[in-house]
């Protein structure tokens, strides 16, 4: 029975979101022929603008809220998403005009709009509803509110942008998914799990609860969304490698939802119970994320020239070199996905993650910065990559001891209920 649960969850957290996540696939190929070299780099350059920006907006409840769920009674959830809406809410205030600015910023001459709207589609996903109904075991209105209608909506963007020419259809039905399903979610689980609302006085308690974690993504958003605006504000790239380069990191991105869908996938079933089989769940996770990671390598180094100009055209990314590094740097992301939501965040070590994202963008950033006038697209994959391997290597002594402490639990025991942010 077990098992089968286990297969129900694969298939409910992993296939049907990882759909929903591939879903651009359908559309992009349309996209980056119909805007061209400078119109594609600025719409990715947006775009990453806007995934920094989700990050601030999220506040962290993306990151560290499934597992604070999942552990939760219903009284407890009721008052978890409360807060996670009023927080977000509360950031969306400094958060979206500030973005609007930095995307302008980036934007090439004569695509402005379309890279502010890229990055507003970018920032919204911060706002989803996913991340709770990973927690409360819910894939089935993931999959009716937004997996299958990013599919939908890819499908429509992708035809009026090929009848119309018009680029800009096609975040904007990004935009109008993420609220809409959003809003229908929240309207559900609001009548379905009264409670009350966090009061002004416990907002500060509240915003500390995950600011250490919000220190951590906020890093991992700097180094992430750094790479494609400078290429495409460095005076020594060209339009088609900057072009290039964009498509290469989409293809990367895009590929890291498959590890961020397999963790959710095994979220629950690797935080149940304690004991030496829980942390024999663990373990597995993990290799079953390093084998997706080495197989996303193997990918890129294999086929990613290929699958970049097919999907990209002209924009596609042929040099091999490139996509091998940014290959390197998927299979670190896949298995500190695990090692972080899986073992070190439900162990509540949430700091020497933080500790190792701040170290590792503290060397990727500067090293993109200072190698992108030298030697151009490939010095920004190598500075985005040794962020990546470094972020994964430091925690993994802290790791052991954590896989020690699970294994030592009783068979009904938890680690922890709560990251210690605070400590």
């Amino acid at each position: 029975m077990k098992e089968m649960a286990l297969w129900r969850s694969l298939v409910g957290f992993s296939a049907i979101p990882a759909l929903g996540a591939l879903s651009p696939l359908v559309a992009l190929p349309v996209v980056a022929r119909a805007a061209g070299p400078s119109g594609w780099s600025s719409a990715i350059a947006g775009e990453s603008v806007g995934t920094f920006a989700a990050i601030l907006l999220a506040y962290g409840w993306t990151t560290v809220g499934p597992a604070r769920v999942a552990q939760a009674p219903p009284v407890a959830r009721a008052r978890l998403y409360r807060e996670s809406l009023v927080i977000r809410g509360l950031m969306a205030i400094p958060v979206f005009p500030a973005l609007i600015g930095a995307c302008l910023v980036v934007a090439t001459d004569g695509y402005e709009l379309l890279t502010v709207l890229m990055g507003i589609q970018g920032a919204l996903i911060a706002l989803s509803f996913a991340w709770f109904a990973v927690g409360v075991n819910d894939p089935g209105s993931i999959a009716r509110l937004d997996a299958v209608p990013r599919v939908l909506g890819a499908l429509v963007a992708a035809g009026l942008v090929a009848a119309t020419g018009v680029i800009a259809i096609y975040p904007i039905l990004g935009i109008l998914v993420t609220l809409l399903g959003t809003i229908v979610y929240t309207r559900r689980i609001l009548r379905a799990l009264p409670g009350s609302w966090p009061s002004f006085q416990n907002l500060p308690a509240v915003l500390r609860s995950t600011s250490v974690v919000v220190v951590n993504d906020m890093a991992l958003g700097s180094y992430a969304a750094v790479p494609v605006p400078l290429v495409n504000t460095t005076t020594s790239v060209s339009a088609a490698a900057a072009s290039a380069y964009a498509s290469a990191d989409k293809m990367v991105k895009l590929g890291q939802f498959l590890p961020l869908t397999l963790s959710n996938a095994l979220q629950s079933w690797t935080a149940a119970d304690g004991g030496e089989a829980r942390a024999k769940r663990v373990r597995q996770a993990i290799i079953a994320h390093a084998t997706l990671g080495i197989a996303g390598w193997a990918f890129l180094v294999l086929c990613g020239p290929w699958a970049s100009r097919l999907l990209f055209g002209e924009q596609g990314a042929e040099d091999s070199a490139l996509l091998c590094v940014l290959g390197i740097a998927f299979a670190a992301f896949s298995i500190r996905t695990s090692l972080t939501r899986h073992l070190l965040f439900p162990c509540g070590e949430v700091r020497i993650v933080a500790a190792a994202t701040l170290a590792g963008s503290a060397l990727g950033v500067p090293l993109m910065i200072g190698l992108a006038p030298s030697i151009g697209t490939l010095g920004v994959a190598v500075g985005y990559t040794a962020t990546e391997v470094l972020s994964t290597a430091i925690p993994l002594v802290r790791a052991v001891s954590c896989m020690r402490r699970i294994a030592e639990l009783p068979t009904e025991g938890s680690v922890e209920q709560e990251p210690r942010a605070n400590e």
